[in-house]
Parts: structure tokens; C-alpha cells; sequence
């Protein structure tokens, strides 16, 4: 994927309404955020859907977009994603024992999380129970926004070291972010 081909012009263009600047956001996304919904849903026809609905969002709210792109897409479909698992979930006939399950999954995190140093568990922790952005954790903490992230990015590596690959999923599931 080339990013290089979205300039801030394509999103004034895309936000004109002009078909052929949202073609060209389109054809330079599609594949990459397929590829990136299916590490959440596994299921690549409903990476796919998901794809599909962020652009039809974006051409719906077209006007309202803003440049750099790149991020706004990745949360866009993330949150696609969670909203797949939570409808998923609420389909699902929750008894004791799947209640009892997602109890001791949120042990585990807690266990692995607390194993953390305690920068990086500090920093992890308002991220994630705090719902604090990177931003505001380098404010609070007094140290660079790269810092905030790398612990966030270790303190992930080493939970899915822990608990396994699909470790992101228990942070959407559980805690609705990532």
C-alpha cells in the first residue's frame, strides 16, 4: 500500500464530493484495511463488509474529513470490528459459566499486566482503564508521546507473549480499545 498517492488534496476532494478523489482513497485502502479487519474478525468476507461500511461512512460524512488520513481509517475499522464482537456477543445467550469464562479472562490480562514494570504498567493502565490518549499520558507523566507509545506497543507485546497471539481481541472484547 502507498499512502503517498492521498494527499490533503484527495481529502479536500474527497470532502467537494469529487467521485474520483474517494476512488483514489479507496483503491489505495481497500486491500491494507481488509488485511488489518481480518486480524480482529478473522473472517475475511466480514473484513470486507466492514471495509465496505467505513467508506460508505466516509463518502456519507464527506465534508467533514480531515487530512492525515491514515489513522482516522485504522480506528474507523478497529471500532467496525468491536462493534462486530459486541453484536456478536449480545446474540449470544450469556449463562453463568461464558460470564464466569470472561471473568477469568480479565484475571489473566490483570495478572499479565501486573507483571509489568511499573513505568510500563503505569502508563498501560491509564491508557487502557483510564481511556487516557497517548497525549494526555505525556502530559500527565511528563515525558514524549514516542515514549507513552512504546510502552503502550511492549506492554502489548509482552501480553500477547503471555496470553497468545489473539491477545487483541481479549483488549477489544473486554475493554473496547486496544
Amino acid at each position: 500500500m502507498t499512502t503517498t498517492r492521498i494527499s490533503e488534496q484527495i481529502i479536500d476532494d474527497i470532502n467537494e464530493g469529487k467521485e474520483n478523489a474517494f476512488s483514489a482513497l479507496y483503491d489505495c485502502y481497500y486491500s491494507y484495511l481488509c488485511a488489518y479487519a481480518t486480524t480482529y474478525v478473522f473472517d475475511p468476507d466480514e473484513a470486507k463488509e466492514i471495509v465496505n461500511d467505513v467508506f460508505m461512512n466516509i463518502w456519507s460524512s464527506r465534508g467533514q474529513l480531515s487530512f492525515p488520513i491514515h489513522n482516522y481509517l485504522l480506528r474507523s475499522v478497529q471500532n467496525r470490528c468491536l462493534n462486530a464482537f459486541q453484536e456478536e456477543f449480545c446474540k449470544n445467550d450469556n449463562n453463568p459459566l461464558q460470564l464466569l469464562e470472561i471473568e477469568e479472562l480479565k484475571s489473566q490480562v490483570n495478572t499479565v499486566i501486573d507483571s509489568l514494570s511499573v513505568k510500563c504498567r503505569l502508563v498501560f493502565e491509564k491508557y487502557l482503564y483510564e481511556g487516557m490518549s497517548p497525549q494526555e499520558i505525556a502530559d500527565e507523566q511528563a515525558i514524549s508521546v514516542n515514549t507513552v507509545r512504546v510502552h503502550i506497543k511492549n506492554a502489548m507485546d509482552h501480553i500477547k507473549l503471555q496470553l497468545g497471539p489473539t491477545a487483541g481481541i481479549l483488549f477489544l472484547f473486554l475493554y473496547g480499545r486496544l
